[in-house]
C-alpha cells in the first residue's frame, strides 16, 4: 500500500523514525565506512551480507566474533532507529514485530569499524552530508520489473492487488506514480546517478543484481577490489556459501530471513498476471524517466527493452573520433554486437556542446537520426551543479 509517512517530499514506510533519519543526514563518515544503498526488494540483504563478510570475515573464511556488531544478523536501516531508546519496557524494538532488536542511532554509529550502513534512502538530503568528502558508497541496482514483482509478495501479496480494487489503486499503477515507500525507483536512480557521476565518482560502485546473479564470484572480487580487502580462496568460498540463498533463507540473516528471502531469481516478473498492454505502460515510464540514464542502460536487456550504447565524449577528442565512435555501434560488421539506438552524453558545458556536434554530425551522414536530448543536473563539490547532457541517435 501507499507509504503513510513522509520525509523531505519523499514516501516513508510505517518503521520509520524521523529522529534516526535526522541523525542520519549528521553522521560523520569516516574514511573506512561504506554506506550501501538500494531500492527496496532489489537484493539489500544479499549484497549487505556479501560486504559484511569481506569487512569481518579474516583469510580462512572463519567469522570475526565483535561486540555490536549489528549487521551480522542483516541490515539495520539508520532511518529506522529512534535517538535514544524508550524508558518503556513494553517497548518491542525496531522493525516488525520488533525483529531489528531494542537498539538506538547510537549503537549502530558505535559499531565495530570498518562501519557498513545500509539504507534505502536515494537523495544526497537523505544521506549523511559528510559522505560527500569521505566514505564509500555502494549501489544496488536490480530489474525494475522485478522490484515490482518481489514488492507486490512482499510481507503477503498486496490488498489492492495488480490492477486496483476497493482497497486501492494496485501494485502497478502504485509503482509507477512513486507513492511506494521511499519513492519512485525512476527519481531514485535519478538522484543516485547525480551522485556517481560527480562527488562520489573516485568513491562509488554500481552492483547490478543480474551481474552478481549470474556470476557470484566475479562480483564478489569486484566488490573485495573496491573495498581494499584481501580475498583469499578460502575466504572466498566460504562467502560464497554464507550468502547463497539456501544458506540465507534457512537462517543465516537471523529472524528476518522469512520476510527478505522470496525466491532470489530473475526475471520473475515475467510470471506476473499483467497482460502486454500492462507492461507497455512500464515501458514508457521507464523510456520517459530512464531512456537516457547509463545507470539503467545494463538493466535494459532485463527489462525487455532494445539495448542502448553511451558515448561519453570530453573536449580531449574531435568530433570525427566520436563520429567513428557511433558509427562502429551502429554499423558494426557482427550482427550480434550491432545496436539501433546510441546516446551520446557529455559531462559539463563544454561536452555537452561536443555532444550536440557529433550528433549533428551523425545525422548529416544518415548514419541515425537525433531524436531527445536531456539534461540533468550532476552534483559537483566545486562548482556546485554542472550539466550532463544526453542525446540519443536512433537508426
Amino acid at each position: 500500500m501507499a507509504a503513510p509517512k513522509s520525509y523531505k517530499g519523499w514516501p516513508m514506510p510505517s518503521f520509520w523514525n524521523e529522529e534516526g533519519a535526522k541523525l542520519f543526514t549528521e553522521l560523520e563518515m569516516e574514511d573506512s565506512d561504506v554506506l550501501m544503498v538500494s531500492n527496496v526488494k532489489a537484493g539489500t540483504t544479499w549484497v549487505n551480507k556479501i560486504i559484511h563478510c569481506l569487512l569481518r570475515m579474516d583469510e580462512k573464511g572463519e567469522m570475526q566474533e565483535l561486540p555490536n556488531d549489528y549487521g551480522k544478523s542483516g541490515q539495520v536501516y539508520p532511518e529506522w532507529l529512534p535517538g535514544k531508546k524508550p524508558d518503556d519496557p513494553e517497548w518491542p524494538g525496531v522493525g516488525p514485530g520488533g525483529m531489528v532488536g531494542k537498539i538506538d542511532f547510537a549503537d549502530l554509529a558505535n559499531m565495530p569499524r570498518p562501519r557498513l550502513f545500509s539504507t534505502h534512502c536515494g537523495a544526497q538530503e537523505l544521506l549523511p552530508s559528510s559522505l560527500m568528502q569521505r566514505g564509500r558508497l555502494v549501489y544496488v541496482l536490480r530489474n525494475p520489473k522485478d522490484v515490482l514483482n518481489s514488492l507486490h509478495y512482499f510481507r503477503g501479496e498486496a490488498k489492492d492487488g495488480w490492477l486496483g480494487n476497493e482497497h486501492g489503486p494496485g501494485s502497478l499503477p502504485r509503482f509507477l506514480s512513486g507513492v511506494n515507500a521511499y519513492g519512485s525507483i525512476f527519481d531514485h536512480i535519478l538522484n543516485m546517478e547525480a551522485l556517481i557521476e560527480g562527488p562520489l565518482a573516485e568513491r562509488s560502485k554500481v552492483v547490478y543484481y543480474e551481474d552478481l546473479k549470474a556470476d557470484v564470484v566475479s562480483g564478489i572480487k569486484g566488490l573485495a577490489s573496491f573495498l581494499g580487502v584481501p580475498l583469499a580462496e578460502a575466504k572466498l568460498q566460504k562467502i560464497v556459501e554464507t550468502t547463497s540463498f539456501e544458506s540465507m533463507s534457512s537462517g543465516s540473516i537471523g529472524k528476518m530471513a522469512g520476510i527478505l528471502c522470496r525466491k532470489g531469481i530473475t526475471q520473475d516478473w515475467k510470471n506476473a498476471p499483467l497482460t502486454k498492454e500492462d507492461w507497455s505502460r512500464f515501458d514508457d515510464v521507464f523510456e520517459e524517466k530512464l531512456g537516457l540514464c547509463a545507470l539503467a542502460h545494463p538493466s535494459r536487456p532485463w527489462v525487455d527493452l532494445e539495448p542502448v550504447v553511451e558515448v561519453r565524449v570530453s573536449v580531449g577528442q574531435t568530433v570525427e573520433h566520436y563520429v567513428a565512435a557511433v558509427k562502429a555501434h551502429i554499423e558494426n560488421p557482427e550482427e550480434d554486437r550491432r545496436v539501433g539506438r546510441v546516446v551520446v552524453a557529455g559531462l559539463g558545458d563544454a561536452a555537452g556542446e561536443l555532444a550536440k556536434s557529433v550528433c549533428d554530425a551523425v545525422e548529416k551522414e544518415g548514419v541515425a537520426k537525433k531524436r531527445r536530448v536531456q539534461t540533468r543536473e550532476i552534483k559537483d563539490s566545486a562548482a556546485g551543479q554542472v550539466p550532463l547532457l544526453a542525446m540519443e541517435l536512433l537508426k
